[in-house]
C-alpha cells in the first residue's frame, strides 16, 4: 500500500515528499480500529493497483461548518498510474460507499486533482468548503444520502490491467 501511495501522492498536484506519501499505509493501519472502518483493494494477481478506505467521522462536516450527522469520511482513494483509465477508481469509490451506510459522506481532495474531481462530480459529490493544506488548498466535498442517479456498480468487475512489457 505504501508503494501505491508513494506512486500517487508524490505526483502533481499533491507533490508530497515520498516519506509522507508512503505514511498513508501507517495511517490506514491506525484507522483499522476506528468506527465504521471500510477498506477496498484493487488487485491484479498479487499486484496492488489501488485502494480506498474510510471511517465514520464528522471532522470534515465540522470544518465545512455543517451539522454533524451519521457522517462517513472517504479518507483515501489511490490508483497506481499504470492502472488508471480502467474504471478502478470508480469501482473502489462505489464499493466503499456501498459498504458504508451514512447520512452524509465527506472527502478532501486537491483543487487541481482533475481526474479525481471529475470522478467525484460524476458520482454526485458537491464542493462544501476550501481548506488550507501543506501542499496547496484542499477542497472538502460532500455527498448527501438519498437516491443516486448512478446504478450501483460495486459488484462490477474491473477490466484487466495489461502487464507492463519488458523493454
Amino acid at each position: 500500500m505504501a508503494e501505491v501511495a508513494g506512486q500517487v501522492f508524490t505526483l502533481p498536484p499533491w507533490g508530497e515528499p515520498l516519506d509522507e506519501a508512503r505514511a498513508v499505509a501507517e495511517r490506514l493501519a491506525g484507522d483499522t480500529q476506528a468506527p465504521g472502518f471500510t477498506f477496498a483493494a484493487a488487485l491484479h494477481g498479487d499486484q496492488l493497483h489501488g485502494f480506498a478506505y474510510g471511517v465514520r467521522c464528522s471532522r470534515l462536516a465540522l470544518l465545512a461548518s455543517r451539522v454533524p450527522r451519521r457522517d462517513f469520511t472517504l479518507k483515501e482513494l489511490a490508483v497506481a498510474p499504470q492502472a488508471r483509465g480502467f474504471g478502478v477508481g470508480r469501482i473502489l469509490h462505489d464499493m466503499i460507499l456501498a459498504a458504508a451506510p451514512a447520512t452524509s459522506w465527506w472527502l478532501v481532495t486537491h483543487t487541481r486533482a482533475d481526474a479525481a474531481l471529475a470522478l467525484y462530480r460524476r458520482r454526485g459529490w458537491r464542493a462544501a468548503a476550501l481548506h488550507p493544506g501543506k501542499t496547496g488548498t484542499r477542497l472538502i466535498m460532500f455527498r448527501g444520502h438519498g437516491p443516486s442517479r448512478h446504478r450501483d456498480r460495486s459488484q462490477q468487475e474491473v477490466q484487466p490491467i495489461p502487464r507492463p512489457t519488458s523493454p
